[in-house]
């Protein structure tokens, strides 16, 4: 069978996704996204909405609301994205290099767990980045047939198009294309096919463009912040870099930058048009975040496609290294990739579920802060255990059964709003200043809103602990005594949960929950 390898490769990795879904519970990112399967817009607080359809097609319009299902899109993005990967490598070199390609990219910890399993926007960007790149180097490749090099370049533009639509990141798909265009292949620019696939995305940008407009162009101003210039803080760039190498696994990074030295010695193991494409569409990524990484906080994950782009690359460069009898063979280096990969992933879980440490903060209010594993345990069992203190509640007439609850960060809010709102039939709201609440902002306002005289609990942890503030709590008549929930790992307390009971809401706030 001509692709029995690759369909092997990827029917594993979809398996071994498939069953880490269902053992560990969500992050904060994860189970934020999925707010936005509650209610569909045509762009969101944070990222457009491609994540949000995602989740709505693969839980049946969240009709399977399970942490199986909703990762059941991300993993489904995944296989293509391996598929893809494939192809390029294929396209770039022969099915060997295509194979060496698609297990690389399942050795990158960015590839096969934060794009391919986890409930993220990067899950849609990374197939509609990678399904670029292989239009893009077809295009390249081909010198004479003018009817397919349009045709590719009208599906190019709905390919990043829908990229942008995934992630704002997309935008450096055009970026690197022209930079790659204009110093290699000036001809193209000629083709008036490539302005009609540029007018095609800014099509299908459109509404993020006008819902963005309609509300104060809240994504841009957001985003804008976050990448804004300051004090350089060389710790920041150097925790970046660290970042990077770590999400991409070790071993594929240095295997890149012995791509690229490569390169740099003219060694030919790849078309050169096609090592050019790759390292204009990466840099450019690459050397923006870090820029940035030097003056404000900036995430790995960011960058992961660049560093996905430049795979086949470098699968091409084993394959040309490797003695002729032994080009059939899983070369060493990708074997360490794979190993470093899964015993990283075995010892995460582990941690996770099981570590018997508490590895943060010892004082009682912040117990466990810096804890990053807290992220992804504990939530189910504080759903259960609030419940129980919710039933007694009503039992003993503390609290009624039209009772809220009420969270002022986007993290913790989702959580308790997935594992114990949701759960158990309670309503819940997230009250706070815009940047604080994200998209509950919008959707609070399609949800049960407080009424004069209801009582509302207030929930806070410890690894984020942070006390209600007095323009929410003044909103109620009087704020009962505090109860405390402590979770625990293996018998050791690892985490305490704050619950403030509000008694006798006096109706200032608006359906939004925005306060000033």
């Amino acid at each position: 069978m001509k692709y029995r390898s690759v369909f092997c490769v990827i029917t594993i990795a979809f398996i071994s996704k498939f069953i880490i879904s269902g053992f560990i519970e969500f992050n904060n990112d994860e189970v934020y996204y999925w707010t936005y399967a509650q209610k569909l817009q045509w762009s969101y607080f944070d990222h457009p909405p491609a994540i949000a359809l995602v989740l709505k097609l693969f839980t049946i319009d969240l009709l399977f609301d399970n942490e199986i299902m909703l990762r059941l899109g991300p993993i489904v993005c995944g296989t293509i994205s391996t598929w893809l990967i494939f192809l390029l490598g294929k396209k770039t070199g022969n099915q060997h290099t295509g194979i060496f390609a698609a297990l690389l990219f399942m050795a990158s910890p960015y590839c096969f767990l934060i794009a391919g399993l986890l409930v993220i926007p990067d899950a849609p960007q990374l197939v509609f980045w990678l399904w670029s790149v292989l239009l893009m180097v077809e295009i390249s490749e081909d010198k004479k047939n003018l009817g397919t090099i349009n045709t590719k370049l009208l599906l190019l533009g709905v390919a990043i198009g829908l990229c942008i639509l995934s992630k704002i990141h997309g935008v450096f798909l055009w970026l690197g294309f022209m930079v790659f265009t204009v110093i290699h292949q000036r001809t193209l620019l000629k083709n008036r096919y490539l302005y009609y696939s540029m007018f095609i995305t800014f099509c299908l940008m459109l509404p993020i463009l006008l819902w963005n407009m309609s509300n104060d162009f809240i994504t841009y101003r957001y985003q804008g912040s976050r990448v804004a210039l300051g004090a350089i803080k060389w710790d920041g760039f150097f925790r970046e870099l660290f970042g990077e190498i770590v999400y991409n696994n070790p071993v594929n990074f240095f295997l890149i930058l012995a791509t690229f030295w490569a390169m740099i010695k003219r060694k030919q193991f790849i078309a050169t048009d096609s090592g050019r494409l790759f390292l204009s569409l990466s840099i450019p990524l690459i050397l923006c975040v870090l820029f940035v990484a030097l003056f404000r906080d900036t995430l790995p994950h960011w960058t992961g496609p660049a560093y996905t782009s430049l795979l086949p690359m470098a699968a091409g460069y084993i394959y040309t290294m490797q003695k002729d009898g032994s080009k059939k063979h899983i070369p060493p280096v990708i074997k360490w990739a794979l190993g470093v990969t899964v015993t990283l992933m075995i010892l995460a879980i582990c941690i996770v579920i099981w570590l018997p440490l508490n590895i943060g903060s010892k004082d009682i209010q912040e117990l466990g802060k810096h804890d990053v594993t807290l992220d992804m345990n504990g939530w189910k069992q504080f759903g259960s255990q609030f419940d129980s203190l919710y039933r007694h509640d009503l039992t003993k007439g503390i609290m009624h059964k039209s009772t809220f609850i009420i969270s002022d960060y986007w993290f913790p809010a989702a959580h308790i709003d997935y594992y114990v709102a949701r759960r158990f039939g309670i309503r819940f709201l997230a009250i706070g200043d815009l940047t604080a609440i994200h998209h509950y902002a919008w959707l609070n306002k399609i949800r049960p809103f407080l009424k004069k005289g209801d009582d509302a609990y207030f929930i806070t942890v410890s690894n984020f602990y942070n006390p209600p503030k007095q323009n929410l709590s003044h909103q109620f008549e009087t704020v009962s005594d505090m109860a405390k929930i402590t979770q625990y790992r293996l018998g050791v307390p690892v985490r305490n949960f704050f619950i403030y009971r509000f008694k006798n809401y006096q109706g200032n706030i608006p359906t939004s929950g925005i306060l000033d």
